[in-house]
């Protein structure tokens, strides 16, 4: 039999140790609550990264200094932000 055939005349079949899972139930709002985190760590770094640019690369991007701030600051981030947690 050649070694790509899809049938098996083997009279020994091999079984997956049957691993006994965790029940995840009770953990869905707390991961969830630490994936906001995360995220909000995430949107923070790159806000901070941004903001270490300097003027020009921040122009080549078709940014200032300025825009990025106030986009920081509008109400549509900050509710943006709440959502995420």
């Amino acid at each position: 039999m050649s070694c790509g055939s899809t049938t098996s005349n083997s009279a020994y079949t091999i079984n997956p140790p049957s691993l006994p899972l965790p029940d995840v139930r009770g953990w869905k709002i707390p991961l969830a609550w630490l994936a906001g985190i995360a995220c909000a760590w995430e949107r923070r770094r790159q806000y901070r990264e941004l903001l270490e640019l300097d003027d020009r690369l921040l122009a080549d991007m078709g940014l200032s200094r300025t825009a990025v701030e106030e986009v920081r600051r509008s109400p549509l981030y900050l509710e943006a932000w709440r959502h995420s947690l």
